[in-house]
């Protein structure tokens, strides 16, 4: 991929869903964390974008703060989670574990996706979740 073909404007639903196909499996993102490495949006703003993410797309590692899903995509994330050693009693992911923290290459990546958003990119490639 070129540098024009990264700075390219995307749709922020789309945005949403690279991002989330970034995000490996065993790990987790909230929506509010989508919103804030992209730079815009908000928390239902990334869940809105993810309603219509296209199929392939790991739906189930992007969720609530407080490590849920509503119930009908718990239930429908549930054997995700087990696969991926995720899920938890209750069907709450612990978010201090399994936070997903992109390596350097990620980072440049996220960038990317922030530029094409019309975003500045990050401060730092350590900027903390």
């Amino acid at each position: 991929m070129t540098s024009d073909a990264a700075e390219k404007p995307l749709d922020y639903s789309e945005a949403v869903h690279r991002l989330a196909a970034m995000v490996p499996a065993g790990a987790v993102i909230s929506y509010k964390d989508v919103a804030e490495l992209l730079g815009s949006g908000g928390a239902r703003q990334a869940g809105k974008a993810m309603a219509s993410a296209p199929a392939g797309t790991p739906w189930w590692r992007i969720i609530r703060s407080n490590g849920s899903l509503t119930e009908a995509l718990a239930e429908a994330a549930e054997q995700h989670w087990i696969s991926e050693g995720l899920a938890v009693p209750g069907r709450h992911v612990n978010m201090a574990k399994n936070r997903w923290n992109p390596s350097e290459t990620a980072w440049g990546k996220i960038d990317a996706l922030r530029s094409a958003l019309g975003n500045p990119k990050m401060s730092e490639m350590g900027d903390q979740l």
